[in-house]
C-alpha cells in the first residue's frame, strides 16, 4: 500500500492563527452578496442579507483557519489544496445554516441561496489558485552552455516516478537532459502523452525504437526505468538489457535513488525476532489476549474519568506554550514498527516570533515541570492504548537513538504507558538495566504483576523516582543466565 499521508511536523513551529490573503478576505465578504444578486437579481431585503452576510463571513474566516486554505503556496497548488478549499467552504455554508436556522429558522433566506453562495465561494477561491498557477512564470537558471550537447534520454515505464522525473528534469536540467519518449507495454497507453512526452511503444522493441531514432539522428544516451522491479516481467527486462547492452546505453533505476538501507537493528521486523519459536511462544501465550481487552476497557474508563481534568490541563498548555496542545514523538513499537507517542506540550517553541533560538534552560516552563513531575503530560497516550499500538504496561516505547544494541524480547509485545523499569528507577537507570527490567516483565507477565506494577506507579508518581537495586541486581543476573544457556544450546 502506498503511503500518500502527509508529514505532521512533530516539533510546536505552528502559528496560533494561520495566514489569510487579503483576496480570501474579500471573497468572503463578497460571495453572499452575488448569492443573493444570483438568485434574485436585485437585494430586496438589505436587513436580511446583511444579517446572513455577515454571519456567513465569520464563518467563512473561521473555516478559512481551521483547514488553512491560504498556506498552500498559490504556483504548486494542487487538487489536494482543491479538496481543503472545498472542504473548508462546505463548512462555511453549513456554520451559517445552522447559525441562521437557530436563530431564524431560515425564513429570510431562500433555501437555494446557501448552494448558491457554495458554488461562488467555492468557484472563486479554486478559480483564483488555478489561475495563479497557469500564470506563475519559472525563471530558468541560466541558457544553455555554448557547444552542450543535451543528453537524450529514454523512460520505461508510464508511472508516476516517470511523470515526477520529467518534472525535474525540466526544473533543473532542460539544458542538459532531454525526454525523447516514453515506453510502456500497456497497448491501452499507446500514441497517448505523459506530462507532455509521447508513449511511442513497448520495452520489448526498445532496440527498433533506439536504432529509429538514431536514424533521425537522435541518440539516446541513458534509459531510465520508472517501473519497479517487481513489476517487471522476465522477458521484458531482459529485452531492455540486451538492447542496452548492445550500444553500450547507462540504465538508471528510479527506485534506487528513494530507496533506503534498514537500520540494522530496528527498523524491520525480521531484526527483532530472534527465532520463529519465541515469537510464537508469544502469540500463543493467553495472557496477552486477556491483557488486550483489559487494556481496552481502563482506557475507556481512565477517558471518562479524566475528561474534567483532560481539559483543564489542555487549556492550560494552550495558555502557557500555545498550539498545537498535543504534540509526538516517533518511537520503537512492537516488532519494530514506528509509534507515534502522544503527548501534552511542557515545551515552548524552539524559536521567537523572530526567529531567534529559545535557551533550552528556558523551554521548559513552571507548567511543563509539573505535568512531567505527575505524568500528567502522558494522558493522551490513553488514545495510543485504544489504537493498540500501545499497552498499559509494558516495556517503555524508546527513541531508536536509545534502543539497546542486542534487542531479543522487548519489543516482541506492546510498549507500555509504564512498566517494570519505571517503578524500579524510571530514568535513573541505564540503558542495560531498563531494558534487563523490560525482558524480565515480558518473560513473566501476569494479571498480578501487572497491578503490582500499577499501585507501585502510583506510588512512584507521589515518592519520586528511586533506584530499587535488589530488583535491578535480579533482572540483570537472570537476564545473564538466560543468554549462557542460549549460548550454550547453540
Amino acid at each position: 500500500m502506498r503511503n500518500t499521508s502527509r508529514f505532521n511536523v512533530p516539533s510546536s513551529r505552528t502559528r496560533v492563527f494561520s495566514r489569510l490573503t487579503p483576496f480570501d478576505c474579500f471573497w468572503a465578504a463578497v460571495s453572499p452578496v452575488l448569492a443573493f444578486l444570483i438568485r434574485d437579481g436585485a437585494i430586496n431585503r438589505v436587513d436580511s442579507v446583511t444579517i446572513y452576510c455577515a454571519i456567513a463571513l465569520v464563518a467563512s474566516l473561521i473555516a478559512f483557519q481551521w483547514f488553512k486554505i491560504s498556506s498552500p503556496i498559490p504556483a504548486f497548488f494542487s487538487f489536494h489544496d482543491a479538496f481543503v478549499v472545498t472542504k473548508a467552504c462546505l463548512t462555511t455554508i453549513a456554520l451559517t445554516a445552522v447559525v441562521l436556522f437557530v436563530f431564524t429558522r431560515l425564513d429570510d433566506a431562500p433555501r437555494s441561496v446557501p448552494v448558491i453562495h457554495f458554488l461562488v465561494l467555492g468557484g472563486g477561491l479554486i478559480g483564483v489558485r488555478a489561475l495563479a498557477r497557469l500564470t506563475d512564470t519559472r525563471h530558468e537558471a541560466g541558457g544553455p552552455q555554448p557547444g552542450l550537447v543535451a543528453e537524450n534520454i529514454l523512460i520505461v515505464g508510464a508511472t508516476r516516478p516517470a511523470w515526477l522525473f520529467s518534472k525535474m528534469v525540466e526544473e533543473f536540467a532542460s539544458y542538459e537532459r532531454r525526454i525523447v519518449a516514453i515506453l510502456d507495454e500497456r497497448p491501452s497507453l499507446r500514441n497517448r502523452t505523459l506530462n507532455g512526452y509521447s508513449i511511442v511503444g513497448s520495452p520489448a522493441n526498445l532496440s527498433r525504437i533506439i536504432d529509429e531514432y538514431a536514424t533521425h539522428g537522435v541518440e539516446i544516451g541513458k534509459v531510465v526505468m520508472a517501473a519497479h522491479p517487481k513489476d517487471l516481467s522476465g522477458a521484458m527486462w531482459i529485452d531492455v538489457c540486451e538492447a542496452c547492452k548492445a550500444r553500450d546505453i547507462p540504465i538508471d533505476w528510479l527506485h534506487e535513488k528513494f530507496s533506503l538501507p534498514q537500520a540494522d537493528n530496528v527498523n524491520s521486523a525480521d531484526a527483532v525476532v530472534e527465532d520463529a519459536g519465541i515469537a510464537a511462544a508469544f502469540a500463543d501465550r493467553s495472557y496477552w489476549k486477556v491483557k488486550r481487552a483489559l487494556d481496552v476497557i481502563f482506557a475507556l474508563a481512565m477517558i471518562v474519568i479524566l475528561a474534567p481534568l483532560t481539559i483543564l490541563v489542555a487549556a492550560l498548555v494552550l495558555i502557557d506554550v500555545g498550539v498545537p496542545v498535543v504534540f509526538w514523538q516517533q518511537r520503537i513499537g512492537q516488532f519494530g514498527r514506528p509509534l507515534h507517542l502522544y503527548k501534552f506540550r511542557t515545551m515552548r517553541s524552539s524559536f521567537d516570533r523572530r526567529g531567534r533560538p529559545i535557551p533550552e534552560s528556558e523551554r521548559l516552563s513552571l507548567l511543563g515541570r509539573l505535568l512531567r513531575r505527575n505524568r500528567l503530560d502522558e494522558i493522551p497516550q490513553l488514545i495510543n492504548i485504544l489504537k493498540g499500538s500501545m499497552s498499559l504496561i509494558g516495556p517503555r516505547p524508546l527513541l531508536p537513538v536509545d534502543q539497546p544494541k542486542e534487542i531479543r524480547y522487548r519489543l516482541q509485545v506492546r510498549p507500555g504507558i509504564t512498566g517494570l523499569a519505571q517503578i524500579n528507577g524510571g530514568t535513573l537507570l541505564s540503558p542495560e538495566e531498563k531494558d534487563a527490567l523490560d525482558e524480565w516483565y515480558v518473560l513473566h507477565a501476569s494479571v498480578l504483576l501487572d497491578a503490582k506494577i500499577v499501585l507501585r506507579t502510583v506510588w512512584v508518581i507521589v515518592r519520586g523516582e528511586r533506584r530499587n537495586e535488589p530488583e535491578i541486581a535480579k533482572a540483570i543476573v537472570n537476564r545473564g543466565a538466560e543468554l549462557q544457556q542460549a549460548t550454550q544450546a547453540r
